[in-house]
This record gives structure tokens, C-alpha cells and sequence, in this order.
């Protein structure tokens, strides 16, 4: 599937996702903003939201902290630095949504899903980001 099918492919499950737990979402006409939805807080709050598919491989769910397009200068790369405020992951492999506030993303994120083969301290649990671990923020 190319990664535009699969992009919208990810939009729709997380859309489905949200709407399940009655998170009001609006979504931002055109294709010209950095953020793909505004989710509302429970308190009101409105939080700028990219959306990203997880890919698994290695027993940790990746994810991209930036926006990779090309253009005739060649490929490009763009942090979302200041421009959302949370990443909201989708993995099709686990069917299940994620919630990363944008500052704690550097240029890639790795959510750990099984246990690695030597313990580190900075490990990124997956449950940790679960979406209903951390919804409302």
C-alpha cells in the first residue's frame, strides 16, 4: 500500500478511535496545516494533533517526529517543532492508538511492545502511551 493510502488509512482508525471515546475532534480544511486534527480536552482545551502509523519491527513500534515529502530541490524534512502539541500513533499491527506530546518526540520515537534482549533505563514502554493511559491529558 503506498504511504498515502496508508496515511488516510491511519487518519480513518484513529477518527474511529476518538469518536469511541467521545473525544470532540475537528479537522482542518485542506492540506495546508502541520497539525491533521484539533482534539478538545475534556477541560476544553484545544490540542493540535499530528497523526503518525506505528510500524512494528523488532518487538517496539516506530514512528517519524517529522514530515518527509519531495519537491524538485529534492527530499525534505521538517520538524513539527512548535507546530502541534501531541503525535497521536496509530499501529495497525496492535490496533491500538498511542498519545506523545510533541516534545517528547526527537526525530523518530521507538515504543517498546516486547522485552529487549539487554535492559536500558531510557526504554519507551508502550503501555505507557497508551492513549487511554494518558487521555485526558
Amino acid at each position: 500500500m503506498d504511504s498515502h493510502k496508508k496515511g488516510d488509512l491511519t487518519e480513518a482508525a484513529v477518527l474511529t478511535e476518538l469518536k469511541r471515546r467521545d473525544v470532540p475532534v475537528s479537522i482542518p480544511f485542506g492540506d495546508n496545516e502541520r497539525y491533521d486534527f484539533v482534539v478538545e480536552t475534556s477541560d476544553t482545551q484545544f490540542l493540535r494533533a499530528q497523526i503518525k502509523t506505528g510500524w512494528s519491527r523488532d518487538g517496539v513500534i516506530e514512528f517519524r517526529g517529522y514530515s518527509k515529502h519531495t519537491n524538485s530541490s529534492g527530499n525534505i524534512q521538517k520538524s513539527y517543532d512548535g507546530d502541534i502539541d501531541c503525535f497521536l500513533v496509530f499501529s495497525h499491527e496492535h490496533e491500538q492508538l498511542f498519545f506523545v506530546w510533541e516534545e517528547e518526540v526527537g526525530a523518530n520515537m521507538s515504543l517498546r511492545t516486547e522485552e529487549p534482549k539487554q535492559n536500558q533505563p531510557s526504554i519507551n514502554w508502550a503501555a505507557d502511551y497508551a492513549f487511554d493511559e494518558r487521555w485526558p491529558p
